[in-house]
């Protein structure tokens, strides 16, 4: 598991800050050239000698500038595979609501959002036929509009072109042999080759020492670390001797590291249960069962500022989430269960519904209860969403007296044990399956999907109800005969 930690460099002298800047500007430009040559199928080691003379980097820096180049390229030919299997999802949604659509108006609407997503379908499957992608630019397109338009100044263009030097590590040379990380009287350094220097035939290199401090806070009230110490966390990794990879980023005149190591995990012991946990914009919905499947406890953890709060106190109140729910695991000896949602954005909808449905806090959550578990060795099984709120509704809520969002908890735990296959109530196939022959014949999703649609359709005849989530209310009358 991958953990990157911040921090600045402290104390700039006016000649150690020209020298990050022409490092960083000659990095930069050797990944651009890079970038070109890769484009034009160069030997990726004719790239590296040329880079090393043209832009006067040594061995491993002209090798992490390629690197660089490569892994851009890399990322950009997954976005178009991602971009185009969004659009073509959101085409067929598109076309099956103007299939039902029944107003002129609102079929005129339609027909012009398909047509766009069509335009935009044809251009992604234009760069994934030919494994192209659309123009990348170095310093951001944002800033090249700007730049385009005189907002901004070419000394401020050329800056945000030229901001950042990237350090590779190896555990063969002690970590990092170009940028190193070592300690001194409880201070930490940071030494960076320089130019280099012929000592009969080895050629070593200056190197210039820069004051550095990592990201860390004590409470003022008990003098600990709040929350994980990351600034310990990288002087214990400096011991071990284990490769890091150090970033210098310039940004508003200050220079920034980003600092990443390879964080061991502890191995997970056997476990007695499992304790599923249901997602959602406002809370969550906990429920606790032993190794047979069988429900002990659950209870509600609501969250209502998930949706509402500033980035900051909401990236606190996700952590400190985590850390419960991974704790109650903990405790428990459990492992945790949580949804394996897909964050895409494969649905053609209206931007209220977009702002609604943002996965913005399921995916940072999701996040911090993965590295969280693995940190603490508690089992983390990610299992299949479908139909957990339909069964949890229909088969268990009632059975223990649970909230729907509890009782989907508990389908989400069993299925982390392994019961995947959960059986349809003898009640409720009996009022509303008529062909019992060839459903029998279903697989276990489908079953509860007609199941489902059949449910729907007998709760929106009641008055004012809409959704499943009224069963609840309704179910002696929805199920007698």
């Amino acid at each position: 598991m991958k953990t990157t930690v911040r921090g600045v460099i402290l104390h700039l002298t006016d000649d150690e800050k020209a020298f990050l800047d022409d490092l960083m500007n000659r990095y930069c430009a050797a990944v651009r050239w890079s970038f070109k040559r890769l484009l034009d199928n160069w030997e990726i080691q004719t790239i590296r000698l040329a880079v090393q003379e043209k832009f006067s980097l040594n061995s491993r820096q002209a090798n992490d500038a390629v690197y660089d180049a490569k892994a851009t390229i890399t990322s950009q030919k997954e976005l178009v595979k991602l971009n185009h299997a969004n659009i073509e999802k959101k085409v067929e949604y598109t076309s099956r609501r103007l299939d039902k659509a029944s107003s002129p108006g609102r079929k005129a609407k339609l027909q012009r959002r398909l047509e766009k997503e069509r335009r935009k379908l044809s251009r992604w499957r234009e760069h994934l036929n030919q494994d192209t992608f659309p123009p990348v630019v170095f310093g951001g397109k944002k800033n090249f509009h700007e730049r385009c338009k005189g907002n901004i100044t070419r000394e401020e263009w050329q800056e945000s072109r030229n901001n950042r030097y990237l350090s590779r590590g190896d555990k063969t040379k002690c970590g990092n042999l170009n940028t190193r990380l070592y300690i001194n009287d409880g201070n930490i350094f940071m030494d960076i080759a320089a130019e280099p220097i012929k000592k009969g035939e080895a050629i070593r290199y200056n190197r210039h020492t820069l004051p550095v401090y990592l990201a860390h806070k004590s409470s003022k009230k008990t003098g600990k670390i709040n929350g994980h110490n990351y600034r310990q966390m990288i002087l214990d990794h400096l011991k071990t001797g284990n490769a890091y990879q150090v970033e210098v980023i310039r940004k508003d005149g200050r220079y920034y590291i980003h600092v990443t190591i390879e964080e061991e995990i502890p191995v997970s012991d056997q476990t007695h249960g499992a304790i599923g946990v249901d997602t959602n914009p406002d809370g969550l919905g906990i429920t606790h069962i032993d190794y047979l499947g069988q429900y002990r406890s659950s209870h509600w953890l609501g969250q209502g500022e998930w949706t509402y709060a500033k980035s900051n106190r909401r990236d606190n109140l996700i952590g400190e989430t985590a850390k419960k729910i991974v704790a109650l695991a903990k405790e428990k000896d459990c492992a945790l269960v949580v949804e394996d949602l897909k964050f895409k954005n494969d649905k053609s909808v209206t931007a209220k519904f977009n702002r609604m449905s943002h996965s913005f806090v399921w995916s940072k959550f999701l996040q911090a209860t993965e590295r969280r578990a693995a940190r603490e060795g508690v089992p983390l099984v990610k299992v299949p969403p479908p139909f957990t709120s339909v069964i949890g509704i229909l088969k268990y809520q009632h059975q223990y007296g649970i909230s729907n969002h509890e009782a989907a908890a508990y389908v989400i735990a069993r299925r982390g044990l392994g019961f995947k296959n959960e059986k349809i109530p003898r009640q409720l196939e009996q009022k509303y399956i008529k062909k019992k022959e060839s459903f029998t014949l279903l697989p276990n999703w489908k079953k509860w999907s007609a199941v489902k649609k059949a449910a729907v359709a007998a709760i929106k005849k009641q008055k004012e109800v809409k959704s499943l989530v009224s069963w609840q209310h309704h179910r002696k009358q929805l199920t007698a005969g």
